[in-house]
């Protein structure tokens, strides 16, 4: 069975116990960084992709694993028969990507490619930036962002 790429982008937001709770009474509503982040912070963080699941060719989209929730199987099923699956990290994207779970067991990366399948560029790239930022635990980084940890 084939998945949208779509479904990649909601994955990892499952895992990040992401939802609606506006409509809860405030001391019921949960705060990713006080309630969340905390439970699933990495004890060990490390920056090395552990493998990555290439659909540029067809989305122009490709998905680096960060976490250690993301063993080998849990790569290799993850990305299934929707992409190619790879232990290297995805190539280098001018347009940036969207990062979920920063410094949690399900940290994620998927990167946006001005090429492939389904070019990502213009108004489309403005989008997708805003979409992901607009997600709790999520923001869009360019690549020397992450070069330039505090």
């Amino acid at each position: 069975m084939k998945l949208p790429f779509s479904f990649f982008l909601l994955l990892p937001l499952i895992f990040l116990g992401v939802g609606c709770t506006e409509d809860l009474p405030e001391d019921q509503q949960i705060d990713y960084e006080e309630d969340v982040k905390p439970l699933i912070e990495e004890t060990h963080p490390t920056t090395k992709v552990r493998g990555s699941c290439n659909v540029i060719a067809t989305a122009s989209h490709c998905e680096d694993y960060i976490g250690s929730i993301w063993t080998d199987q849990q790569m290799q099923l993850h990305c299934g028969g929707t992409g190619t699956f790879s232990f290297d990290a995805c190539p280098y994207s001018e347009n940036g990507g969207c990062r979920t779970g920063a410094e949690t067991i399900a940290e994620n990366m998927i990167w946006s490619y001005n090429y492939g399948g389904q070019p990502i560029t213009g108004e489309d790239l403005y989008y997708e930036s805003q979409s992901c930022d607009i997600l709790e635990g999520a923001e869009w980084v360019l690549p020397e962002d992450l070069l330039h940890k505090p």
